[in-house]
């Protein structure tokens, strides 16, 4: 399971440890750094240099590390050891890291992406601490310096804004001192600062991808409606006109609106909607791509209630697929990889926190490409 933030805990127990505890620990060392030097590990750990070599030395006696002078190396995979057979059992394995997790949400699009996180922690046998932002720069801030101060080994972070070039948040995460992968955000303008690394949904070719289905259907007048201050929104505007260009149709900058959220006037935006299916109208518009689900399912109750039959008169993709399946319409949708840009931030970390015990390697920075799921909303 992930775990909340308000914790204490740290990669050491307080008090005295059992000696099966602190032989996983001085594995889990080795597992994630290649070596240990035992008067460190002593002070950290906060037992006495005695025990840490005698604990060494039972280790080493089963064949699972090497010792050398000052400490320990960890030993080769195909190494027997007097005492190592295939069938012989191994302590209980504790968490080889702990990895630290903040997101904006845990309630819209980013619980995809913490199960994949989760997903993956629970493979590579490390520890996920949550922190939830609420789209704060202040408490992203403070989730991160908690974390930090806990001694987690990695971070992964979606940033509350989306650019992160002059932020604090950018200072914070470039003194780190651990390995750190920006989730679901660009790091084009930050890669001069600190060691970052990311994974994200490819938004660009979402959009793309959300246009040229709508233009395979003959649709010729395609409008984009995105939300309001959404991180996501620029890339999906770049998307939608590059897809259209291909095409060779006219960039029209009055067919992309923006929509506030709902919650924030929800008879203004629900006027706002109103206004736009009667230009839409008005202009010969046939179809639009829709950010967020939310907006989408919207757009649909409100072109039935004016008699518009969707997609007939009036075709909807929506953007995020989170719930787009629910409509009285079940609506076509763009579906970001949640799940896989989690699993793999969580991967390109504990990668990068084993890599330290050698080179560093090259930083990554991977994006994924969404896909779209076809519903009733676009039938031909």
């Amino acid at each position: 399971m992930v775990n909340n933030l308000n914790i204490t805990e740290h990669h050491f127990q307080d008090g005295p440890m059992l000696p099966e505890d602190r032989k996983e620990l001085i594995l889990r060392e080795l597992a994630m750094r290649g070596s240990l030097n035992a008067a460190a590990f002593a002070a950290k750990a906060g037992i006495s240099g005695m025990t840490v070599r005698r604990d060494l030395a039972a280790l080493a006696g089963q064949g699972l590390l090497v010792r050398v002078h000052g400490g320990a190396v960890a030993a080769p995979e195909s190494a027997p050891g007097p005492h190592r057979t295939p069938t012989a059992p191994r302590p209980r394995r504790m968490p080889l890291a702990t990895i630290g997790m903040v997101v904006p949400s845990a309630s819209y699009y980013f619980p995809g992406v913490i199960r994949g996180a989760e997903a993956a922690a629970q493979e590579a046998v490390v520890r996920l601490v949550l922190g939830v932002s609420n789209y704060s720069v202040q408490e992203e801030q403070r989730q991160l310096r908690r974390l930090l101060d806990n001694g987690v080994d990695g971070i992964l972070v979606t940033p509350s804004e989306a650019a992160l070039a002059g932020t604090d948040t950018l200072a914070l995460l470039a003194g780190a001192g651990v390995p750190v992968v920006v989730v679901e955000r660009s790091i084009e303008d930050a890669l001069d600062d600190g060691e970052l690394e990311s994974v994200r949904s490819d938004h660009v070719r979402g959009a793309e991808i959300a246009v040229n289905h709508l233009l395979s259907l003959g649709h010729r007048k395609v409008a984009l409606c995105v939300r309001e201050g959404s991180p996501t929104a620029p890339s999906v505007i770049e998307g939608y006109h590059l897809a259209l260009k291909r095409a060779g149709m006219p960039r029209d900058e009055s067919l992309v609106q923006a929509l506030a959220r709902p919650r924030t006037d929800p008879a203004g935006h629900r006027a706002v909607v109103e206004s736009l299916l009667d230009r839409f109208a008005a202009e010969d518009v046939t179809a639009a791509v829709i950010h967020t689900d939310e907006d989408a399912l919207q757009f649909t109750t409100a072109c039935q209630e004016r008699r518009l039959r969707v997609p007939e008169d009036f075709a909807i993709v929506a953007y995020d697929d989170e719930i787009a399946a629910l409509g009285a319409v079940p609506l076509s949708a763009v579906a970001p990889p949640k799940f896989d840009v989690g699993y793999q931030a969580l991967l390109m970390c504990v990668n990068r926190i084993g890599g330290r015990r050698g080179g560093t390697g090259a930083l990554q920075r991977v994006s994924l490409s969404p896909t779209l799921v076809v519903r009733d909303s676009t039938r031909a």
